[in-house]
């Protein structure tokens, strides 16, 4: 089956027109103390707000999250995720009305109050629904969208020694069941995107056979989280670039060369913007 150019992502009383290549762009905010990337930086409810309407001025949507999942992290309860979160997606929703929320959590509770609580319209699980068995229960009781992740295993053994027989083809079937799951439960495909998880319990190897899969047959969007992550710097290296920037910019012209409805999940939206702009216009270019 092809895959159509364009996907609908139905996200609560949104539904949302992904384009193939037009790349949805969901900006990154992490009020966390140990994120990989911008941990510590928006602590503050006015400093994570003023950020969040920044990224929406380049973004599509904001996904907004209390808990550093990064290889090694250690948990924090879910009340404490609360109070870093809810406050901050309360005073988003008030602020930007319509614009189009995420929350990153694997925890139904934390999904839940997000949902009621400040009208988040999409939760953005790297668990899948393993790691808190009542995600789905969650789920089930509203029409928010979902981003499925893949892992292997919880981010303090993640990147302990991971290890495939065929990555590619496993992530397909851990999509596949999934799929099957959520359909079981009577709840709308269209809600649903998938995530390969790009290191999450990934070697090196792993993130490049991923990206370089044919995914045409997946039915649904994927979701791609590459911006700023440590495997950029193997393709900085082996290419001779200057920072993961640049190495992150090759990958994305990579997938957008697929052809296909995608979300990127990216800390600078106007960079990449911009960068996705000049790769455009080298196509056309081509083209002609």
């Amino acid at each position: 089956m092809s895959f159509p150019a364009t996907s609908t992502w139905l996200c609560g009383d949104q539904y949302v027109s992904i384009q193939a290549g037009k790349p949805f762009l969901l900006g990154i905010l992490n009020v966390t103390p140990d994120s990989f990337s911008d941990g510590g930086k928006y602590l503050s409810r006015v400093e994570a707000v003023r950020r969040g309407i920044k990224l929406l001025q380049s973004a599509h949507g904001l996904d907004v999250g209390g808990e550093s999942t990064r290889p090694g992290a250690e948990p924090i309860s879910a009340l404490e995720e609360r109070k870093r979160v809810i406050p901050v997606l309360r005073e988003m929703r008030k602020e930007m009305p319509h614009a189009l929320l995420s929350i990153d959590t694997y925890k139904a509770e934390v999904a839940l109050a997000a949902i009621e609580l400040a009208g988040v319209d999409v939760v953005n699980d790297v668990g899948a629904g393993n790691w808190d068995v009542s995600m789905w229960g969650v789920m089930e009781k509203s029409r928010v969208g979902y981003i499925c992740m893949h892992t292997l295993g919880r981010p303090k053994e993640m990147q302990v020694n991971p290890r495939y027989d065929q990555v590619t083809g496993e992530v397909k079937e851990f999509f596949a069941t999934k799929r099957g799951e959520w359909e079981i439960r009577k709840m709308a495909p269209e809600r649903l995107v998938f995530d390969v998880g790009i290191g999450f319990g990934k070697r090196p190897e792993d993130n490049r056979m991923l990206l370089e899969a044919d995914w045409a047959g997946l039915e649904r969007p994927l979701a791609w989280g590459l911006s700023r992550k440590s495997f950029l710097e193997l393709t900085q290296r082996e290419k001779g670039m200057q920072n993961r920037d640049a190495a992150l910019d090759f990958w994305n012209q990579r997938l957008l060369e697929r052809g296909l409805p995608m979300i990127w999940r990216v800390h600078d939206p106007l960079r990449i913007k911009e960068a996705w702009r000049i790769f455009s216009d080298d196509v056309q270019a081509m083209a002609r």
